[in-house]
């Protein structure tokens, strides 16, 4: 699933001729990796938006004071200490701009601090996971439409939300999605985001959804990505889970840009 692209300077206007390649390891591959090149916010934008339009995040909280495209990821508080709550986000299984009626075709994240040890992210493949699910399970599950509304069932995370994106009904997305550009079928519903199945009551949507997500979540569709100084990794929402590890053991900060790509409506 992870690839890692080189020879390639991303801190310039990429030729068409290079981005179709890249475009092609990234529907292959699901996660590109780029290293060693360090971006300002303005070259980070100038190389996302070769992926698409950006799509700028409904939280108000972590916007970036100069690019709206851009929100800061980072555990620190506002007096730049760790926050065990900021440390804890992240930690879910998600999918971005699921619950808009827009999903996000891609995520970027550059970094800008990490830990000494720790603070990787870990992608899991539903491509595969659908692919290799049981018939019986598959059965069920295609075909369903499932709710998504940010940070799902529970409150936590939603206050950098607006009056009316906290007031947002959720919106329905198919829970097994088509890829729009390779054809083929992924798990799309997650564990952060999803709410519910439509047409089932909250006993048996959830008794559904916990079985799908133990089965996506085991290790043979994982990989973790270790994070170095000056890395820009791009993964296909439409195709993957992420998720930030939870070991960040000498407790140091972790800041990133993140900014992610528009897709096409479900």
């Amino acid at each position: 699933m992870l690839a890692e692209i080189n020879g390639v300077d991303i801190a310039r206007p990429i030729d068409r001729e290079t981005l179709d390649c890249i475009n092609g390891a990234f529907l292959s591959h699901k996660v590109l990796v780029f290293r060693d090149q360090p971006l300002t916010p303005s070259l980070f934008v100038q190389f996302a938006k070769q992926f698409g339009p950006l799509q700028p995040h409904i939280s108000k909280k972590c916007k970036h004071p100069d690019f709206e495209e851009l929100i800061v990821v980072t555990n620190l508080d506002e007096d730049g200490e760790i926050n065990p709550a900021e440390e804890a986000r992240g930690n879910a299984w998600q999918t971005d701009m699921c619950y808009v009626e827009t999903p996000a075709k891609a995520t970027l994240l550059h970094t800008q601090q990490i830990p000494d040890v720790g603070g990787d992210i870990e992608f899991a493949n539903m491509t595969l996971a659908f692919a290799k699910m049981p018939s019986h399970l598959k059965s069920r599950i295609e075909g369903q439409l499932a709710t998504f509304r940010y940070s799902g069932i529970t409150a936590h995370g939603r206050e950098p939300l607006s009056t009316r994106d906290k007031n947002r009904p959720p919106v329905l997305h198919p829970a097994i999605r088509t890829h729009p550009e390779t054809g083929k079928k992924s798990v799309f519903l997650n564990p952060a985001h999803t709410v519910s199945i439509k047409g089932l009551d909250r006993e048996k949507a959830w008794s559904l959804m916990n079985e799908v997500f133990a089965w996506c979540s085991q290790s043979k569709f994982l990989e973790t990505h270790q994070w170095r100084m000056n890395d820009t990794v791009i993964w296909d929402n439409r195709c993957c889970w992420y998720r930030a590890t939870r070991k960040n053991p000498l407790r140091q900060p972790r800041i990133f840009l993140r900014t992610t790509v528009k897709g096409t409506p479900t």
